[in-house]
């Protein structure tokens, strides 16, 4: 059968499109469904696949509730969009002043890295909070051009992530390093 080898999220799909809710409460999974919803194939599937179930959605709704990676200051405007990353206390509404000055025009968005919300471990090396921030951003806007810009500690994570996004092929026509740790 097709549904015997549907995937966690085309199966809650497929529900969801039957009005049928799923829910996880502590360790249980929870249901909703309007009466005839839930067919005989629909509820062995539940239980058979209730631990992967269950892990899916905790997995998405920890997604959901991470803090966002790319800040908007400044998301409209034609020229190529600036992505900065913050310096050591990762405050990325530290560049609100400099997107304002730079126009309306000009995008501008702060990258916040992973560990600042007090809930997810930070990351440490350079070269992972690059490749996280590179992923974001491909995530964000799968296309460049990109300029990527760095302030204090934060000028040797932009290097980094600059070199990253060339060595797939993107376009970074331009770096800004504000007082830069090491230059």
């Amino acid at each position: 059968m097709l549904a015997d080898v549907m995937q966690i999220p085309e199966l809650l799909a497929d529900l969801a499109v039957k009005d049928i809710k799923v829910w996880v409460e502590g360790d249980r999974l929870r249901c909703n469904a309007p009466a005839g919803a839930l067919t005989a194939e629909s509820s062995n599937q539940l239980r058979e696949r209730k631990g992967e179930i269950i892990a899916f959605l905790n997995m998405a709704t920890a997604a959901a509730q991470q803090q966002p990676a790319i800040i908007p200051l400044q998301s409209r405007g034609t020229r190529t969009p600036i992505y900065a990353v913050p310096g050591h206390i990762g405050a990325p509404f530290s560049f609100s002043d400099l997107s304002k000055h730079l126009g309306g025009d000009q995008p501008f968005y702060a990258l916040q890295p992973s560990g600042f919300d007090g809930q997810s471990e930070p990351m440490e090396r350079v070269e992972d909070i690059a490749e996280y921030f590179a992923r974001q951003i491909v995530a964000y806007q799968p296309t460049g051009p990109y300029i990527i810009a760095g302030y204090c500690s934060g000028a040797a994570t932009a290097l980094e992530l600059a070199k990253i996004l060339r060595q797939r092929g993107a376009e970074v026509p331009c770096m800004a390093l504000f007082g830069p740790l090491h230059p």
